[in-house]
């Protein structure tokens, strides 16, 4: 094998010897969204609706807006989870836009509801393809034309700043970079599975910061005590 694609918010942020993350494509929609057959919109599910998803991250952030709710693991490919849906066992499941639009799901749900960036903050990389390569300049050459400039600078960013807090992908951490002209808009989110506590920051930094911006960002939050707050959710979330 040569060339391995993977969905970029599964790709860990350091590599083995001998192979590189080569390539980031163009970006899909990057947002977390609610998919239900009965509701239209987030508010209003009732008390206590019974929400599918697996990821802490999206957990914190549901349970931070509406502690009522009732977050149950749902795990199988896409088509699971919408049969699941479709029976009854859920209210809602959360998915990432990117799979509803890759896999053209708008026709198969009632509702389809995006979260804005400031409701829930996505993963890092989410919408985002990476190409791993053996490092190997003719295979590297080759591929070079995959790379889309604002998608390596964003997800750069986002890598960078889960890097720093040592964050694997079972912790609860969001974070989205934006590129709009020579400014770079980043959110990022670390807290409790249970939601009840959370560090967030919103930033604005200039294009021209993006090799060092995500590591500062996580040393702010490192400063704010993020790294005892992972290890508690890490507790949390074994139990």
């Amino acid at each position: 094998t040569h060339i391995a694609v993977h969905s970029l918010k599964d790709v860990p942020v350091v590599f083995p010897d001998g192979l590189v993350l080569a390539a980031i494509c163009s970006r899909e929609d990057v947002r977390d969204a609610m998919l239900s057959e009965k509701y239209a919109k987030f508010e209003d599910l009732p008390g206590g609706a019974r929400v599918g998803t697996t990821s802490l991250r999206r957990k914190m952030q549901l349970l931070a807006m509406r502690p009522d709710l009732e977050i149950i693991s749902l795990r199988g490919n896409v088509q699971t989870r919408l049969r699941k849906l479709k029976e009854g066992e859920f209210d809602a499941i959360i998915l990432a836009m990117a799979g509803v639009n890759r896999l053209n799901l708008r026709s198969e749900v009632a509702h389809i509801v995006p979260f804005e960036l400031d409701q829930m903050v996505p993963a890092m990389g989410q919408g985002a393809l990476g190409i791993e390569a053996r490092d190997d300049a003719e295979i590297l050459n080759l591929i070079e034309f995959l790379k889309d400039e604002k998608a390596v600078i964003e997800t750069t960013v986002e890598r960078d700043f889960v890097a720093m807090l040592e964050g694997g992908c079972q912790v609860p951490i969001g974070v989205n970079a934006n590129l709009n002209g020579d400014k770079i808009e980043i959110r990022a989110v670390v807290g409790l599975p249970d939601g009840s506590e959370s560090i967030r920051e919103n930033i604005v930094a200039q294009k021209s910061e993006w090799k060092s911006v995500g590591a500062k960002l996580g040393r702010i939050f490192i400063g704010r005590g993020a790294k005892e707050l992972l290890k508690r959710a890490e507790e949390m979330a074994n139990i």
